[in-house]
């Protein structure tokens, strides 16, 4: 009898970075076009396990023996959003201002690096190969919607925290239990001058 296993542990890192650049269209539209990088990885380990009859002195009994893979996958994701903004109107003009945002983003997997390790049924280890894995989209298109307020000081320096929903039309990695997440919800702080 022969059963494979197959587990996948997310390894990605909760937190990002990037540059923001907004235009005004009119009193209330604005345009804003960033650039974010994140850094995104999963680990995926395939077991198989056989078993056979053995016979011992007349009697039968079950042997299993175990072979397993592991995979280390890194990847570094450029997320390009491009979105238009609404502003609404503060009671003075230093007051905060609330915006929603809709519109769309791109995504290009970049530096894919895996180490591939395997265990073989005598508990020997093979390491490592190389071979970066290959994804299934290196680039995907999504759709984003958001909301935010920004804060304006003395100086003139714009603090905006914001919330965002991210729609990705297709997944970057996808094999087996490996796939990454459709839906993207994200909380940002921006400091503009």
């Amino acid at each position: 009898m022969l059963s494979t296993e197959y587990q996948t542990k997310g390894a990605s890192e909760r937190i990002g970075y990037g540059i923001t650049i907004q235009g005004r269209i009119t009193n209330h539209f604005y345009l804003d076009l960033g650039a974010l990088l994140r850094r995104i990885g999963y680990q995926d380990t395939t077991t198989v396990s056989t078993t056979t009859t053995a016979i011992l002195n007349g009697t039968s009994y079950p042997q299993t023996t175990t072979t397993s893979t592991h995979d280390d996958t890194r990847a570094r994701l450029i997320d390009i959003p491009l979105l238009v903004r609404y502003y609404g109107s503060g009671k003075r003009p230093s007051s905060p201002r609330w915006f929603l945002e809709a519109g769309g983003s791109w995504r290009l997997a970049t530096d894919i690096r895996t180490s591939l390790d395997s265990t073989d049924a005598s508990g020997n280890v093979t390491c490592c190969t190389f071979t970066p894995d290959v994804p299934k989209h290196r680039s995907a298109p999504g759709a984003v919607v958001g909301a935010g307020i920004q804060f304006v000081d003395e100086f003139g320096i714009r603090v905006v925290p914001e919330v965002r929903y991210t729609r990705w039309f297709e997944p970057v990695f996808e094999n087996l239990t490996t796939r990454t997440k459709d839906n993207q919800l994200e909380a940002a702080i921006s400091l503009t001058f």
